[in-house]
């Protein structure tokens, strides 16, 4: 067992799930939360030299509902389905069969983001199913990705029912699993999100996940361009309870 290894099962107990947005070429100017494609590729092999496994967001929550250790598991996500992701993440994950999940807003595709302008456009439906094809599993985001503490309930619910029909049939599965835009969520959406026909609803709070979480509050990991080396291993090996509560905006 290497000393990363014991570290995360003595000190954690908990798993992590690592929030990427767009993957940009190694030239392109850097904007928040875009990580460059070589960074991308870095991160992602220290993270498996550190002793993480990379699992399906669907079976990480299996465990966490299950009451299992999630210790030394990582899933990996790519919010808002971002055409650099289609370029550049997918054919790497493909090629080393590293399982991710792709969170596309259904409403919002072949389209540049109104909600993060300097972000290239979003992946059209056929580029979504190659990558489910490729081996993407799909995740809930949305239709139009709006903060959903400010709308009214009959809206989030159309936001979050009208996805999960759409992402359910994309991928061929029924989708349980969602993500807050924005990480913005209140008890009230937490409740909808339930009704909805979810089990899982992920903020945009970095910090650890475990089995004693509500699983309707679980944290993630932000990544950035400016993650390497020593920092990025502090950043993932951080132990859950030195990480801030996940943001309510009740």
């Amino acid at each position: 067992m290497s000393i990363s290894e014991f570290l995360q099962r003595r000190f954690t107990q908990s798993g992590v799930v690592l929030a990427y947005h767009d993957i940009i070429d190694d030239s392109a100017p850097v904007y928040p939360y875009a990580v460059r494609e070589s960074t991308f590729r870095a991160q992602i092999s220290l993270a498996r030299r550190l002793g993480f496994e990379f699992v399906p967001l669907r079976s990480l929550v299996d465990a966490l509902l299950a009451g299992t250790s999630v210790s030394g598991k990582a899933a990996l996500l790519f919010d808002d389905a971002l055409r650099g992701v289609h370029l550049r993440a997918m054919p790497y994950l493909s090629e080393e069969s590293i399982p991710w999940s792709l969170l596309p807003v259904v409403d919002r595709l072949g389209v540049r983001p109104s909600w993060w302008e300097p972000a290239d456009r979003t992946m059209t439906l056929d580029e979504i199913l190659e990558a489910v094809d490729s081996g993407a599993q799909l995740c809930g985001h949305t239709a139009t990705h709006p903060s959903l503490p400010t709308l009214d309930d009959a809206s989030i619910l159309m936001e979050l029912e009208h996805s999960r029909e759409k992402i359910s049939t994309w991928g061929n599965r029924e989708v349980l699993d969602m993500c807050y835009p924005f990480g913005h969520q209140d008890a009230r959406v937490r409740q909808l999100t339930r009704e909805a026909g979810y089990r899982s609803g992920w903020s945009f709070t970095n910090g650890r996940c475990h089995p004693e979480d509500d699983p309707f509050s679980l944290a993630r990991m932000a990544m950035r361009e400016d993650m390497s080396g020593a920092r990025l291993a502090k950043f993932l090996l951080r132990p859950r309870w030195t990480w801030p509560a996940v943001e309510d905006l009740s």
